[in-house]
């Protein structure tokens, strides 16, 4: 699994997956256009926010063929939920750029959503019912950047960016809203662009914490980058990443436990314990998907170079998606 130091493209004008670009970088893609590939074509930016009250991920998602934007709030407090999904046929008013940190928009009767960056920072402002976010999120140099093949048509870039600091509120409720602050929250950013196989499975995991010693970042995946000589594990540790090189196994112990594990290297020993599970099940014509939204608390070592790092109860996000789309 080569590092890539150069600008990068992730694939050619006539859609064939850029064979110099697989492999992973610290660097954002200088070009990830798509030119082909219709209806198969998927483009998403994937915001989160988290820390010991709450989780609230904000996704827009384009197919081609339809749209999807969603909204999953977690009070850990409370132990209540707020889920908002949209589906749009043909993406129509959804403005999406190709490139990773630009421009995202959509409005209707029923919600405003609007993402800009200005420098170093984006500004999210979305408004949708009951749920209001005016969130900061401020970018940091290095981030995670992977090209996975699957077949010379049929590929994923993925830019994961994290762990970033955030400030602004959530605020959720009516006249009697709660307001949750977000200058001591952790953001998350998956932003991906690919030409997509018609079914996959994957799983995916993230989390931070920060003491006084390190500011750490995991991210971890399985399934979709299953025998294609790619994966997409790394650590930042004070802002500096580290690439994992080992692929992972997520094996489920019981109902409330996983383990998470190196298959080829002793560099990575998890346990995740959940709290919260949400299973969304999407069964609309040609969109069929299932996806387990996992919340909990992960302990363990991760290895990264000369470095070991301890897990203790860290929350985390875990992700089981099942899609048929």
């Amino acid at each position: 699994m080569k590092e890539l130091k150069k600008k990068n493209s992730i694939c050619s004008k006539d859609g064939k997956v850029n064979q110099e670009c697989i492999g992973w970088g610290k660097k954002v893609f200088s070009n990830c256009s798509i030119d082909r590939g219709y209806f198969r074509k998927k483009i998403w930016n994937h915001y989160m926010w988290m820390n010991k009250d709450f989780v609230c991920a904000l996704a827009i998602v384009k197919l081609d063929y339809a749209g999807l934007i969603f909204i999953d709030f977690y009070d850990l407090k409370e132990n209540k939920k707020i889920h908002k999904s949209i589906t749009i046929p043909l993406c129509n008013g959804i403005i999406l750029h190709n490139s990773i940190g630009s421009y995202a928009h959509f409005q209707n009767k029923e919600m405003y959503l609007n993402i800009i960056r200005t420098n170093d920072k984006l500004h999210a402002m979305v408004k949708w019912g009951e749920v209001d976010i005016d969130a900061n999120i401020f970018l940091e140099k290095e981030s995670l950047n992977v090209l996975v093949p699957w077949s010379e048509k049929k590929f994923h870039y993925t830019s994961k960016q994290f762990p970033l600091k955030s400030s602004g509120y959530i605020n959720v409720g009516d006249e009697d809203y709660e307001k949750f602050e977000l200058n001591d929250s952790i953001s998350f950013i998956d932003y991906g662009r690919g030409i997509w196989e018609r079914e996959k499975y994957w799983y995916w995991l993230t989390c931070g914490f920060e003491n006084e010693d390190n500011k750490v970042g995991l991210n971890l995946g399985a399934k979709w980058t299953d025998n294609t000589g790619v994966n997409e594990n790394g650590i930042k540790i004070d802002g500096m990443l580290y690439k994992l090189y080992c692929d992972v196994d997520f094996e489920k112990i019981d109902e409330n436990n996983w383990s998470i594990k190196s298959t080829n290297c002793e560099d990575i020993d998890l346990i995740f314990n959940i709290s919260t599970v949400n299973d969304k099940v999407n069964n609309k014509l040609i969109i069929k998907s299932s996806l387990k939204q996992h919340i909990g608390y992960i302990s363990g070592i991760v290895k990264a170079d000369d470095k070991e790092i301890e897990f203790k109860e860290v929350l985390c996000w875990l992700e089981d998606h099942y899609a048929k789309w």
